[in-house]
């Protein structure tokens, strides 16, 4: 007998199946990010500094700062 196990599909917060609108921030350099809450957006635009603004050093608080202050919610 063989056992089939069927395939769990794992939705990332950033899938698009949200009730909620997405988050958008955008960089000085030109680079939009979006994401399905804060959170998430908060983790794109740390990644998105330290990869493209290494020489500022932005830390987390930063981003977190800058995700409260400038962030909006994209349109549907």
């Amino acid at each position: 007998m063989r056992l089939l196990t069927p395939k769990l599909r794992v939705a990332s917060a950033d899938d698009g199946y949200l009730s909620h609108p997405k988050k958008a921030w955008d960089c000085g350099c030109r680079r939009h990010l979006e994401a399905g809450g804060d959170e998430a957006l908060i983790a794109k635009v740390i990644y998105h500094l330290a990869a493209q603004h290494p020489e500022a050093h932005h830390t987390l608080e930063q981003a977190d700062e800058r995700v409260a202050a400038q962030a909006y919610d994209e349109p549907s």
